[in-house]
Parts: C-alpha cells; sequence; structure tokens
C-alpha cells in the first residue's frame, strides 16, 4: 500500500480529525508520514500527544516554516513506497479511500489521481451535489462527511474520468512520474499553483490525470493559511498566480481553469 504524506501548520484539532479519518478509513494499513511546518511548540505538542501509541504514524519537524512544497518534499524523502498520496491536514478521508486511488493510479498511462471533493477551490475535482453546509460538519463531522460519501456513492456517474489539472488536497502520485517531470517547482512559494503547474508538465510528458469518481474526500479548505495576514496571503497567490500563467497560458485548457477559479473565489473567498 502508499505511504501517507500529511504536511501541517498549526490548526492541531484539524489535524487530529484528518489522522482519525485516515486511520479508520485505512484500517492502518498504510504508513502516515505527518510533517510538522514549524507550528508553534504548543500546536505540535498537540498533535504529538494525539498521535501517541498510533500505529504507523512518524511526525517529522521544520525548525521554519517552509511552506506545502518544502513539506510535502520532506515527506518524500523519508518516503520508501514507489507510490504516495499528498494529503492536506484539513481534510477527511473515507473508508478505503487509498485503495480507489491507488487503483486509478494503476490505469495505463496515469501519473497522479484524485477524489472528488464538496470544495469549489478543487477544481475539476468538485461537485456541487456534495456542498454541505460548514456548520454542519463542525458539529458532526463524521456523521455528515459520511452521509455525503453515500450521497457520492449514489450519484457518482463511473469510476475514473480524466482531468487536466488535479489539486494537491489529497493527490495519489506515482513517485517515478512525479521525478520525471521535476517534482514541485522552484518558482512558486507557500502552497499555491505547484499542484496545477505539475498536473501540466505530467500532461506535457504524456501521462493522464485521473479523477475517482467514486472515491469523496472532505476539504475544508484555506485551512493551512488562517494564521496568516490577508495581505500576505493575497500576494503570494498573485505572484504564484503570475509565475503559472506566464509559463502554462498558451494550454488550450487554461481559460477553463481560470474561470474555474474566478467561480471558486466567489464561493469561497481566502
Amino acid at each position: 500500500m502508499a505511504e501517507i504524506i500529511l504536511p501541517f501548520y498549526g490548526q492541531h484539532r484539524l489535524v487530529a480529525r484528518c489522522v482519525k479519518s485516515v486511520q479508520v478509513a485505512t484500517n492502518g494499513r498504510c504508513r502516515l508520514i505527518l510533517v510538522d511546518d514549524a507550528s508553534a511548540p504548543e500546536e505540535r505538542e498537540a498533535v504529538e500527544r494525539f498521535c501517541t501509541g498510533l500505529r504507523g504514524v512518524e511526525i517529522l519537524s521544520h525548525t521554519q516554516n517552509r511552506g506545502f512544497k518544502e513539506s510535502a518534499r520532506t515527506g518524500l524523502r523519508e518516503s520508501r513506497d514507489a507510490r504516495v498520496i499528498l494529503l492536506n491536514s484539513d481534510t477527511i478521508v473515507t473508508p478505503d479511500f487509498d485503495v480507489l486511488l491507488l487503483d486509478a493510479l494503476g490505469e495505463p498511462g496515469v501519473a497522479a489521481a484524485a477524489p472528488v471533493s464538496n470544495h469549489p477551490t478543487d477544481l475539476y475535482q468538485f461537485r456541487e451535489y456534495l456542498h454541505e453546509a460548514p456548520e454542519a460538519v463542525a458539529s458532526e463531522p463524521f456523521r455528515a462527511v459520511a452521509r455525503l460519501a453515500l450521497r457520492n456513492r449514489r450519484l457518482a456517474d463511473g469510476n475514473v474520468t480524466y482531468a487536466p489539472y488535479l489539486t494537491g488536497m489529497c493527490l495519489a502520485l506515482n513517485r517515478s512520474a512525479f521525478d520525471e517531470a521535476g517534482g514541485f517547482g522552484e518558482e512558486y512559494r507557500h502552497g499555491y499553483f505547484e499542484d496545477l503547474a505539475l498536473s501540466c508538465r505530467l500532461r506535457t510528458l504524456g501521462y493522464r490525470l485521473a479523477i475517482r469518481e467514486d472515491c469523496f474526500v472532505y476539504h475544508e479548505g484555506h485551512a493551512s493559511y488562517r494564521n496568516r495576514p490577508q495581505d500576505e496571503k493575497f500576494e503570494i497567490i498573485r505572484s504564484n498566480f503570475v509565475v503559472f500563467s506566464d509559463q502554462w497560458a498558451h494550454l488550450p485548457e487554461h481559460p477553463g481553469l481560470v474561470e474555474k477559479m474566478e467561480y471558486a473565489g466567489q464561493r469561497y473567498p481566502i
């Protein structure tokens, strides 16, 4: 089975919620590598307390905040598997999500696979029928997500579809294809657009990107950036989008991507 890499920065309650969901969904069969991106000591200690005694869970740490890309790299260096799953800490996974994603990753020519999502920022993975009021998830997260998973099981159109872009909120990767594509670009800061640029590089190499339609992962969205000033977040997004557009705006799918990004920004402002 794959190893799961889970970067986090603060938000220990969300991290614990995510870890619990992974343990239940995988029945402990996956190695879980948490990467603490220089959280406050009390936040890291809370995560450590929660993970004490859990099978197959390891915590790595940064001494300085370095962002999603570098946290993913830290986890990947520790990983030994040919297939890995990158997972955001503000997610709740559902039963056998790892099995379903790895099955999609085994399709011919597929380099990356992802689930469907309730959150518009997941762009091509977003399914409107999975929208749930945030307060419902906050009060009873696991029950609410189980209800959404059942809804998706009824409404999912087939098992695997293909998309031009996948987001990093829950992303299964073939390591050899990831390395061939050069991994995450050095030019992107703190967690915006690295995943979309990776999607472009994989496609230019001839690989396909799969969405497992019958695999749902709940995504809260924007949680990693709650501790950052609003102006700083906007500047990171703006500068990264300029870099991304300079490199990839020539692709025919780019206008459709921008349209989905604009819709996400209207529904869920940063």
